[in-house]
């Protein structure tokens, strides 16, 4: 049994202040200030872009299991972090590899059987450890980590955007390798992972495909789709006020006026999505996954892809509902990766990703 609640429709991003309708046009001069809004209020910001970032080969990576490593140094000249960053590719010379990247070195998700097939397809793919810029804890309320140190002035922004700040130093140092095609970069992340590319791609757009995967609530999923009794257990869906009560360093400050009026809300998730556009777009959930609550993602691509379509790029975004739970193995860096690629070749969007799991349901927005 499955019981679902919509707290109020879903904002039209378009809508200007008189009523009237934006034109794709008009969206592309006010969407910088749409996005510094929504970043703010979700995210509580970002940190300021490092002035300073430097980078040393420590290991190359000298035979074919073996990425190179890289030390990373970012942010001000006089006080700075450093992080390592892993790349892997099949060397060729002369060639100028696209790129997947993820920053969930921490989860271990990314295996040698997803590596190996990068790497055959031609890809680098790259990783490195979000923690190495802000702590991931629980229930504490201190937002603590290096980043937190460099920047000791800007005391709002969450864990997530720190992480999303480390994307961002990647491509920094993807413009400097002569092997890598740094206009065709895709990241993705799993869980809070998934949440945090999202960010990523939205505030930087050098990053040219995003795929949040089981990213749930406060990721590309609705606030206004609530699920409950839903799968044999009867699990609820992940909820604002959980979040906020367990999970504060994620959230915006300004989230908690919204804690169990979500509908008050002044944009929903979907927001992103309209703004990393035309930009390539995969979201990824399970049908099982519960907690993450995919009827709610479902609803928030629904809102993605007429965004999409309203700005001339429907068949950019797509989106794979695949049977199980909260997961982010071979198989679904391999969607992203055949994604990728049939974009690269200017082909159209794969039938699969088109496919409505949920077609009893209706869509929570009329616009």
């Amino acid at each position: 049994m499955r019981k679902i609640e919509f707290k109020g429709k879903m904002p039209d991003p378009f809508l200007k202040e008189n009523g009237t309708r934006m034109t794709p046009q008009e969206w592309q001069e006010k969407r910088e200030g749409i996005r510094d809004f929504i970043v703010d209020f979700e995210f509580g910001g970002m940190p300021p872009r490092p002035e300073y970032v430097e980078f040393e080969l420590i290991n190359f990576g000298g035979n074919a299991t073996s990425p190179a490593w890289y030390r990373v140094k970012a942010g001000k000249k006089d006080k700075y972090l450093t992080f390592n960053l892993a790349i892997k590719r099949n060397r060729a010379e002369g060639v100028k590899h696209p790129v997947l990247l993820t920053g969930d070195g921490c989860f271990l998700n990314l295996e040698n059987d997803t590596i190996d097939e990068a790497c055959n397809r031609g890809y680098a793919i790259a990783w490195f450890n979000r923690l190495d810029f802000a702590n991931d804890t629980f229930k504490l309320t201190d937002r603590l980590g290096p980043l937190y140190e460099i920047y000791p002035e800007y005391t709002d922004f969450t864990a997530m955007s720190a992480w999303a700040w480390g994307y961002s130093v990647c491509m920094d140092v993807f413009e400097q390798l002569d092997y890598i095609d740094e206009t065709e970069v895709g990241i993705t992340g799993h869980s809070r992972g998934g949440k945090t590319v999202l960010l990523a791609a939205t505030v930087d757009e050098r990053i040219k495909y995003v795929c949040p995967n089981s990213s749930g609530t406060h990721g590309a999923n609705s606030y206004r789709c609530i699920v409950t009794e839903q799968g044999e257990k009867g699990a609820s869906s992940e909820r604002l006020s959980y979040m906020m009560e367990k999970i504060p360093t994620w959230m915006g400050p300004k989230l908690r006026e919204h804690i169990d009026n979500e509908e008050k809300l002044p944009y929903d998730m979907h927001y992103f999505g309209a703004l990393i556009a035309p930009r390539y777009y995969l979201q990824i959930e399970g049908l099982q996954d519960y907690w993450i609550n995919p009827v709610g993602a479902w609803q928030n691509f629904c809102a993605v892809k007429e965004c999409y379509k309203y700005l001339g790029c429907e068949d950019n975004a797509g989106a794979w509902y695949k049977p199980g739970g909260h997961r982010q193995k071979y198989d679904e860096f391999k969607e992203f990766m055949d994604f990728m690629d049939r974009a690269r070749a200017g082909l159209p969007l794969a039938e699969h990703l088109q496919v409505n799991p949920y077609p009893e349901i209706e869509k929570n927005f009329d616009w």
